[in-house]
């Protein structure tokens, strides 16, 4: 197990990472500059959001991440076949990678594309990542609820 993870939401526009990331911090968030804390059971774990993706800002993760690499990052991605570079660049940095699929091929038959034949799935999978798909148009309490618990136990792993 790696020192540092990644957790990430993918989706399209509108797919629900936004409200993902306002649930889990209890308001609406923005990408920041600096690490802010995450209070799960108590215990305040510093976290670096990128709320935005890189692919949506049409810019690279090196210019959103601080110089020093955060233990945790938490991170939007875009619906893209470009995505898996992004995805790459954190493996790369030796980051356990944990990602939420929100609405895989749900509305739009590109989707359903990107997900089987740009392999996307394959290639997270191929990386170790541990991969949970879940309908974005659902309150999002008990996704959420998941990656507070997968958070909380990778840093209660790590003391």
């Amino acid at each position: 197990m790696n020192t540092k993870l990644l957790i990430g939401v993918i989706g399209n526009q509108g797919s629900g990472k936004s409200t993902t990331w306002s649930t889990l911090f209890d308001r609406k968030v923005h990408t920041g500059k600096n690490l802010r804390k995450l209070e799960i059971n108590g215990v305040k774990i510093p976290v670096f959001l990128i709320n935005e993706s890189a692919l949506e800002r049409k810019t690279s993760l090196e210019y959103i991440l601080p110089d020093n690499d955060p233990q945790i990052v938490i991170s939007s991605f875009l619906y893209h076949k470009d995505v898996k570079s992004n995805f790459e660049y954190f493996h790369k940095k030796g980051y356990d990678l944990y990602v939420q699929w929100l609405n895989p091929g749900f509305s739009d038959p590109n989707e359903k594309a990107l997900f089987y034949n740009e392999g996307i799935i394959n290639f997270l999978l191929g990386l170790g990542t541990t991969v949970s798909v879940k309908n974005g148009k659902l309150s999002p309490q008990h996704r959420v609820q998941e990656l507070k618990n997968y958070i909380f136990a990778w840093h209660l792993s790590k003391l």
